[in-house]
C-alpha cells in the first residue's frame, strides 16, 4: 500500500542507492505505481484539516529515503507548527499573575 501511494520510482532508487537486493519475484508482486499527489486525499469531510504547511509536512516525513526524510527536530521546526509556538510564544510572554498574599501568618 505504501508503494502505491509514495510510487515504485522512488522505492527503486532507494533500494539501488543502498545497494540493497531483493528477492526477484518483489518486481512482480509490487508492481509500478506512479507517486500519488496528497491532494488527491482530501475530501469534504477532512479538508478543515488541511493546509499547504500540512501537505508540506506530511511530503518531507513520508520517505522512502531515510536521508532525505525529516529528523524529529527538523520536524518540530516545521512552518506546520508555527501557530503551535507561536500561542507557546503568548503563554511564556504573559505576565505571571502575583501569589495571592497570605494573611494571618507568622514568620
Amino acid at each position: 500500500r505504501i508503494a502505491k501511494v509514495l510510487g515504485t520510482e522512488e522505492l527503486y532508487e532507494y533500494v539501488e542507492k543502498y545497494q540493497i537486493e531483493l528477492d526477484p519475484r518483489f518486481n512482480d508482486i509490487l508492481g509500478r505505481h506512479s507517486r500519488k499527489r496528497w491532494e488527491r486525499f482530501v475530501h469534504s469531510e477532512n479538508q478543515h484539516l488541511v493546509s499547504p504547511e500540512a501537505l508540506d509536512f506530511l511530503d518531507k516525513l513520508l520517505r522512502y529515503d531515510h536521508q532525505e526524510r525529516l529528523t524529529a527536530h527538523e520536524a518540530m521546526e516545521h512552518p506546520y507548527f508555527y501557530p503551535i509556538v507561536k500561542e507557546q510564544g503568548r503563554h511564556m510572554s504573559s505576565p505571571t499573575p502575583a501569589a495571592p498574599a497570605l494573611t494571618g501568618v507568622s514568620e
